[in-house]
């Protein structure tokens, strides 16, 4: 089938919240998605329009809270899931869409299945996608592609890798509220911070370890709350000197009692370059028999909800072209091919 002969793919958005709102919007700007349903998890948003609750407009197409009912529809091949929750709720949506057939995309984790779940759980869910014939995949911006994805890709230009970091700083005053208040505590009592799993780097770190064959045994995870030390407000929300501002999370990987690899992320609510001494990046190092330094810049650094939109949208051609499975983002093709 010639790329004029392809007709889109038929999409449906899991979740109406800020990711779901710019899936919706990005998808307006591509002719090869269609947007023919949303899914939602608040009994109160069913029947509603998808384009009201997310971009403002109405799209004619209705938000359900059957996800069962939604996966029967015939004209439905992916569904791109942005809903919350823990990595087991996660990857039970996911292996439903799969079971029947449907690809699944999700921008929350899940870009190295075996440390999200465990093995066996990733396993399973792998033989549930072959024998239900959907695909799963997870893709964004992080993770599932600055801090993972693309030193994956840098550190295959050296042949022997002593050592690998990559590192990334966020300004987070975009974030949606619901990972503001529960995932990074923002305001909190910094001794009240335990370190919310779902920023954790692990998946990351461990992608980058089984891509490049770099023998990790040990992963650590240091979580580091980051204590106001000016006052920050933005859109009606205010954080005092000494609460909690953001958060220093890394991952550390050990092989042989020696630190190989390490994926770092400094974020703090209203970056201020002069206070905090940082500014919105992400770098890659790599240093062995080749070295690699690669850094980027831009509104994706500060607002990454656009851009994971449109990372999402654009794996599911390449992730169409797959057998059916689980993946890791950096398995999937950066363009679709005929099969």
């Amino acid at each position: 089938m010639s790329d004029g002969d392809r007709r889109p793919a038929r999409a449906a958005v899991f979740g109406t919240g800020r990711s779901g709102t710019e899936i919706v919007r990005a998808a307006a700007l591509r002719d090869d998605v269609e947007l023919v349903g949303g899914v939602t998890v608040s009994p109160e948003k069913a029947g509603a329009d998808l384009g009201e609750l997310t971009v403002g407009e109405r799209l004619g197409i209705e938000v359900v809270a059957d996800l069962d009912g939604l996966l029967a529809r015939a004209d439905v091949d992916v569904v791109l899931h942005t809903g919350v929750g823990s990595n087991a709720e996660r990857a039970a949506v996911l292996g439903r869409c799969a079971a029947a057939g449907k690809d699944a995309i999700t921008v929350a984790g899940m870009v190295h299945p075996p440390t999200a779940i465990g093995a066996a759980a990733a396993a399973e869910l792998d033989r549930t996608a072959r024998e239900g014939g959907g695909r799963i995949v997870g893709t964004g911006v992080n993770p599932g592609l600055l801090l993972d994805t693309l030193p994956a890709l840098l550190g295959s230009m050296a042949t022997r890798i002593d050592h690998i970091h990559a590192r990334r700083v966020s300004d987070i005053r975009n974030w949606g509220a619901g990972a503001l208040d529960t995932e990074v505590g923002l305001g909190l009592a910094p001794e009240e911070i335990r370190g919310a799993a779902g920023l954790a780097l692990d998946e990351s770190l461990a992608l980058i370890g089984d891509a490049l064959g770099l023998g990790l045994d040990r992963i650590e995870d240091v979580h580091e709350p980051l204590p106001a030390p000016t006052a920050r407000e933005h859109a009606g929300r205010r954080v005092e000197v000494g609460a909690n501002n953001g958060f220093r999370r890394r991952a550390l990987g050990h092989r042989g009692g020696a630190v190989v690899a390490e994926v770092e992320w400094f974020a703090v609510f209203c970056l201020d370059p002069d206070v905090d001494g940082e500014t919105d990046s992400a770098t890659v190092t790599v240093t062995g028999d080749a070295t690699v330094e690669s850094s980027a810049t831009g509104t994706f650094c500060g607002d990454p909800y656009p851009s994971t939109a449109a990372r999402a949208l654009a794996a599911i051609g390449p992730l169409a072209s797959m057998p059916p499975g689980l993946y890791r983002p950096d398995q999937i093709p950066l363009s679709r091919r005929d099969r």
